[in-house]
């Protein structure tokens, strides 16, 4: 496969899970739940969620956030420290990133990520929970918890929940360079 890489398999994501259990408030939805504690830990939301570790960032009110180099870090970042420690053993430097989820049977659509952003980068996940289809071009795998892999952003991409569990992935940017794995 040209535009799907998978780098790692077997890579033991349970410190990570642990750790977003810790912090259920961080997940963007959830911060609209009445009652966190109502929910089961093991499906965390019941529609698609983010958690954001770093995000983009405009300088003016109409710009699109796909056409600048802003990062920011939100305040998630500093507790989700797994997810980073791990990454930093091979990756120098992290560019926007976070955790997504979606439930079981749900799908993120074909897309493209668009913006100049975009251009200089290369885009990876790591497979937290949870079992998903992955399509980019022509190009579909199955990926299982603890791949870690790259994808051509470039090209129309979409992930479809086939697991029992709500899928839970770290998607992250990091610059372009020739020594990325």
């Amino acid at each position: 496969m040209k535009n799907i890489r998978i780098i790692k398999t077997g890579v033991d994501v349970s410190r990570i899970l642990q750790q977003l259990k810790q912090y259920p408030e961080d997940w963007g939805c959830q911060k609209n739940v009445v009652d966190v504690e109502q929910l089961d830990p093991t499906e965390f939301i019941v529609t698609a969620d983010v958690l954001q570790l770093i995000m983009g960032g405009i300088e003016t009110e109409n710009q699109y956030v796909g056409n600048t180099e802003i990062c920011i870090q939100t305040p998630a970042y500093d507790k989700h420290t797994e997810i980073l420690n791990y990454l930093k053993k091979y990756f120098k430097k992290l560019r926007r990133c976070g955790f997504l989820a979606l439930p079981v049977g749900e799908e993120v659509g074909f897309h493209i990520d668009e913006g100049t952003y975009y251009l200089s980068k290369d885009r990876y996940h790591l497979s937290i929970q949870g079992k998903y289809e992955y399509s980019v071009g022509d190009e579909t795998i199955i990926i299982e918890p603890g791949t870690l892999f790259w994808f051509n952003n470039k090209l129309e991409h979409r992930a479809v929940n086939v697991g029992n569990n709500v899928r839970i992935t770290f998607v992250f940017d990091v610059p372009h360079h020739k020594k990325n794995l």
